[in-house]
C-alpha cells in the first residue's frame, strides 16, 4: 500500500534584502554607537504590516525586507532552535493525516494502523538524513487517533492552563515525561524548558525533526535559510543525539543553529498562515505569543515603544543571546506595524535592546 510521502515542501518566503528598508536600516546601524556590537551578529528585519492577520495567500510574501552582511551565515542560537521542534510536530501532524486516511479501513484498530504508516514511511523517514540516529516519530507518544477510518490524529494534550504548567518549569525529566505531548511542547517553546524540549524531539525524532525541515526549505538558503536543532538538551545525555548537520563536519560543530534568513522566513511565514498550513500557523502563534508572567519574556519586545503584542522565543547560551520575534505596535503618528526583528549571536542583552528601537524607527519611518 502506498503512503502519502512524509515529508512536504513549504512555501518559501522569498526574502530579499532590497530597497528603502534596506537603505534606512543599514544607515541607522552604522551611525548607531553599538555599531560594533552588531557587526558580528546576524540581522535581519521583515516588514509584516502589509500583510493582515487572517491573510491566506499561496504565492510569494512579497514583504519588505533588510538585514545585515551576516543575513546568511548560520550561528549558534540556543534555545531559538526550539522552534524547529515546534515546526516539526505541526508537519508531522499534516502528513500523518493524510496516511492515516490512506490507510483506512484496511487497518483493523489503531495499532494496525500505526504500524501499516511506519511500514509505509520506512526506509523513508530514518534514512532522510544520511547521519545517525536511523529514529522514527513515536506517533503513540505524540498523536491521540480517531477509534476508526480515517483515524484522525490529534495531539496528545492541553490538559492544563499556562498558569499550571508554570510550576513544571524545571521540574526533573522524570516528571515531564508522562506530560501529555502538546503540554510538554508548550512547555519547550513558551518556558523553554529543556527537559520538555528534549522529549518532543526524542518523540518527533531528529530524522522527522531535520528532514521536514530540509524538505521544507530550512537547509539552503536558496530558499527558506537555516534552521537545525540535533539535540535533547539534557533530557537523555546516555542517548544518542543527531548533533551537528551533515554539512558541517568541524570539531566541535553546534547542533543548535540558525541564520538570521531562517529565522525570519519562519516568523514571516508563521504570521502570513503559511507555515505547514493555515491552521498549524494560528496554532503555533497562539504557543509563541508572549503572555504575561508566563515563561520567558522578550528582549526586543520590552525595548520596543507602543509594543500591543508579541511572538517571541530567546536562545541563551555562554557568552552571546539570540532573539527572533514578531512584533506589533504603532508609530508615532499612531499607525498600526508589524514586523520580523531578529538579532542573532549579540554578546549582551542590551545589544538586542538598542536593535529593537532602531529596528522601531527603521519600520516607522517607512509608515
Amino acid at each position: 500500500m502506498a503512503l502519502p510521502m512524509a515529508f512536504a515542501s513549504n512555501r518559501d518566503a522569498g526574502l530579499a534584502p532590497a530597497g528603502p528598508l534596506q537603505v534606512e536600516l543599514s544607515t541607522r546601524l552604522a551611525a548607531s554607537k553599538e555599531k560594533a556590537a552588531f557587526a558580528p551578529m546576524g540581522i535581519a528585519l521583515v516588514d509584516l504590516t502589509g500583510i493582515g492577520e487572517n491573510a491566506e495567500s499561496s504565492g510569494a510574501t512579497g514583504v519588505p525586507c533588510a538585514a545585515n552582511a551576516n543575513f546568511e551565515n548560520q550561528v549558534a542560537v540556543g534555545s531559538l532552535s526550539k522552534i524547529s521542534i515546534m515546526f516539526a510536530a505541526y508537519a508531522l501532524r499534516e502528513r500523518v493525516t493524510l496516511a492515516c486516511a490512506a490507510v483506512g479501513s484496511t487497518a483493523t484498530d489503531v495499532d494496525d494502523m500505526v504500524r501499516k504508516v511506519k511500514a509505509g514511511w520506512t526506509p523513508e523517514v530514518p534514512q532522510k538524513i544520511k547521519k545517525a540516529p536511523h529514529d522514527f516519530p513515536d506517533l503513540q507518544r505524540i498523536f491521540d487517533f480517531a477509534p476508526s477510518s480515517p483515524w484522525t490524529p490529534k495531539f496528545h494534550g492541553w490538559t492544563r492552563s499556562w498558569e499550571q504548567l508554570a510550576p513544571l518549569h524545571e521540574t526533573p525529566a522524570a516528571t515531564i515525561e508522562p506530560l501529555p505531548f502538546l503540554d510538554r511542547l508548550r512547555l519547550a517553546i513558551r518556558f523553554s524548558d529543556n527537559n520538555a524540549s528534549g522529549s518532543c524531539a526524542r518523540d518527533i525524532s531528529f530524522q522527522y525533526q531535520n528532514g521536514s525541515l530540509g524538505a521544507a526549505g530550512f537547509d539552503d538558503n536558496q530558499h527558506n535559510g537555516f534552521l537545525w536543532e540535533g539535540g535533547d538538551f539534557g533530557f537523555a545525555p546516555h542517548d544518542p543525539i543527531m548533533g551537528a548537520p551533515p554539512w558541517d563536519t568541524h570539531r566541535g560543530a553546534t547542533w543548535v543553529r540558525a541564520n538570521a534568513r531562517g529565522v525570519a522566513s519562519y516568523l514571516t511565514l508563521l504570521w502570513a498562515n503559511s507555515l505547514v498550513s493555515s491552521s498549524a500557523s494560528r496554532e503555533m502563534r497562539d504557543i509563541l505569543i508572549d503572555r504575561a508572567g508566563i515563561g520567558f519574556g522578550t528582549y526586543m519586545g520590552n525595548a520596543t515603544k507602543r509594543t500591543t503584542r508579541t511572538w517571541s522565543k530567546i536562545g541563551i547560551l555562554t557568552g552571546s543571546v539570540s532573539e527572533g520575534l514578531i512584533v506589533e505596535t504603532s508609530t508615532p503618528s499612531g499607525t498600526v506595524i508589524r514586523y520580523v526583528a531578529v538579532g542573532l549571536s549579540a554578546v549582551r542583552s542590551e545589544t538586542l535592546q538598542a536593535l529593537a528601537k532602531i529596528f522601531y524607527e527603521t519600520i516607522s519611518s517607512q509608515h
